[in-house]
Formats: structure tokens, C-alpha cells, sequence
């Protein structure tokens, strides 16, 4: 039979006033491997409410600079001698100035090391490769299928404020579940672009050549930034928004819900796509490489929902609709006309 602990169980373990069965529990717990990801964060949320060491800044300070003080004494001591061989002596100021960017380095260091390690300690990553699709469960309910080649941050020690706010690189499909205090719930994808909902499903697309959002149900508000103002819009079911050139976002109203986010079903939905398109596509999701011999070919459009699951399979798909063949060129795919 597994056994389950609960997070108090775990504390009172760690602050070593659990008693003997508690114990037993809670070392059977840790061993299982199913456990372990979960026992990493509320050890870290243990850690963070419950510090074992709390350094007195001050006097850490003041130590550092009596040791920097006795280091450049030496040093001058050694200089002194040289002047008076020849050399000019240390000055006080020398010294002083010496001791404030030595300190000034320090504190750069340590400071730097803080923030370089901080996204790590506060955000849990999950990334797919290419050609994986995986879902991922929040803790207030929602659900995130993750598109291949794409990436979701999420804090680690879970939601807090009145804000839930994940972070996401790729391609996702959000189904948010709605909280007793109405919180919101926020995709961002840079600082100039973010998705805010209460609770909906909806699809975000966020990669080098666009951005999109697809609304299935609910409501949605997407914040912007366009030539340093604050600018937002407010989504429909069926509506399709994108960033044009300009900065700015586009909705289609009144679109076909079927074509938001097919891959979660292993299909592809084209309407008029243009090969351009659908090569960049299998670039993104599958890492495949895929040149044309024509630039003609780069224009035609195809229409027609297939169901796939690997960049083979969709190529030998289009070129058989679009009478072209397909060659292996090292690492690249061409296509060239039959």
C-alpha cells in the first residue's frame, strides 16, 4: 500500500519533533521516487519559512572590513619598505580607495550570484522536445497542454497573491479553472504581451515568427505594450488575435474553434496555408529542416485536416496533395516538383 504524509508531518520531521511513528512514515515516504519532487519543494518552502542560519549583516560587514584593513596594512607595510629604497610610500587615501572596490567587488559578486540563481529556485520549468506534447497540471486545477519545442515556467512554491502568473515560450493550451476569490490568471510571453483571464480555454502561440491567441470559451484581455503605451483588447469566443508588424494586435472575429490548437489531437488543420507556413511549422514543433527547390513552391496553399504524428508523415502527406517529392539532403528535407 503507498503511504501519504502530509506537509505538517513533513515539517515537524524536519524541526525534529516528530515522534517515532511519524519518523518511520515519513523515512518510507522519502525513498519512493514518485515522491521526490514533491518532497524537493516543500523542503525549499521549509528552508525559505524556517532558516537554520540567520546572518547578522553587520557584523559580517564589519568582520570583512577589519580583514580587509589588516590585508592592505600588510601590503603598505611592504610598500613602505620600497620607498624607502626608492619607492614612494602608500598613501592613507591609496589604501581606503583600495579597500572600498575590493568591498565594492565583493558585494557585486554575491549580489550577482543571488540574482543569476534566483529564476531557478523560484520557477519549476517544464519544457517539451521536439515532437512531445505532454500536459501539465497547476495546482488550483487549470490544465496546460504543452505543445513540442515549448516551454512553461511556473513558481515553484505555488500561486500566491491575487495574481496566478505562469510564463510561456512555444505553445500552449490553457484550461483555467476558476477560484472561489476570483483570481487572475495570467499567461505572459514577454514583457510587452500577456494574457489575462478568470477562467476559459484558450491557446496561446509564442515563437520567434508570431504571436497568436485563440479563444475557445470565456473571456479573455490581452495587455500590450505599442510605441511605449499601455494598450489592451478584449477577446470573444471564436476570436483570433495576433501581433501584426506594427506592434500591434489584430482580432478575426468568428473563427472556426475546431482550428484553435489541433495538434493536442495529433492533427494539423490547414485552410489556404501557404507551404511557407506549414515548413516553419514542422521546423518548430519537430526540428526538422525543410528546403524547397522552388520558390514557386513556397506560395502554393493547402487545405485539409490530417492527422499525424511526426514531420514524415506530414511531409509525405502535402507532397502527395501537392504532387511534389521529397528528397533527404543530409540533415535538410527538399521538396522540388514532380
Amino acid at each position: 500500500m503507498e503511504k501519504t504524509i502530509s506537509k505538517y508531518t513533513l515539517f515537524e520531521y524536519l524541526s525534529g519533533r516528530a515522534n517515532p511513528l511519524e519518523r518511520q512514515l515519513v523515512e518510507e515516504w522519502i525513498v519512493q521516487k514518485q515522491n521526490a519532487e514533491t518532497f524537493h519543494r516543500w523542503l525549499l518552502e521549509y528552508e525559505t519559512q524556517s532558516p537554520q542560519f540567520i546572518p547578522d549583516q553587520e557584523v559580517a560587514l564589519e568582520s570583512l572590513l577589519r580583514r580587509l584593513d589588516s590585508t592592505l596594512e600588510v601590503v603598505g607595510e611592504g610598500k613602505m619598505e620600497e620607498g624607502e629604497e626608492g619607492g614612494a610610500p602608500v598613501s592613507w587615501f591609496g589604501r581606503r580607495s583600495s579597500r572600498f572596490w575590493l568591498v565594492a567587488a565583493s558585494v557585486t559578486a554575491i549580489v550577482s550570484c543571488g540574482w543569476w540563481f534566483r529564476e531557478p529556485i523560484q520557477y519549476k520549468s517544464y519544457q517539451t522536445a521536439y515532437g512531445q506534447t505532454t500536459d501539465v497540471y497547476l495546482e488550483d486545477g487549470s490544465r496546460v497542454a504543452l505543445n513540442s519545442n515549448s516551454k512553461l515556467k511556473v513558481p515553484r512554491l505555488g500561486f500566491w497573491g491575487d495574481v496566478r502568473e505562469v510564463a510561456l515560450e512555444g505553445e500552449a493550451e490553457f484550461s483555467v479553472s476558476h477560484t472561489i476569490d476570483n483570481k487572475r490568471f495570467v499567461v505572459k510571453t514577454s514583457r510587452e504581451f500577456q494574457v489575462e483571464v478568470l477562467g476559459t480555454t484558450f491557446s496561446v502561440f509564442a515563437r520567434p515568427r508570431g504571436t497568436k491567441v485563440a479563444l475557445k470559451s470565456g473571456s479573455v484581455r490581452i495587455d500590450y505594450s505599442q510605441n511605449n503605451q499601455r494598450r489592451e483588447v478584449m477577446m470573444e469566443p471564436g476570436d483570433l488575435a495576433f501581433l501584426d508588424h506594427e506592434g500591434a494586435v489584430q482580432l478575426e472575429r468568428k473563427q472556426d474553434i475546431k482550428t484553435f490548437a489541433p495538434w493536442t489531437e495529433q492533427r494539423y488543420v490547414f485552410n489556404g496555408t501557404p507551404v511557407k507556413e506549414i515548413i516553419a511549422m514542422i521546423e518548430e514543433n519537430f526540428g526538422q529542416k525543410v528546403s524547397l527547390s522552388d520558390s514557386n513552391i513556397a506560395l502554393r496553399s493547402i487545405t485539409g485536416n490530417f492527422k499525424t504524428k511526426n514531420a514524415e508523415e506530414l511531409l509525405k502527406t502535402i507532397s502527395e496533395v501537392l504532387d511534389l517529392r521529397v528528397e533527404q539532403n543530409g540533415a535538410t528535407i527538399l521538396l522540388t516538383n514532380n
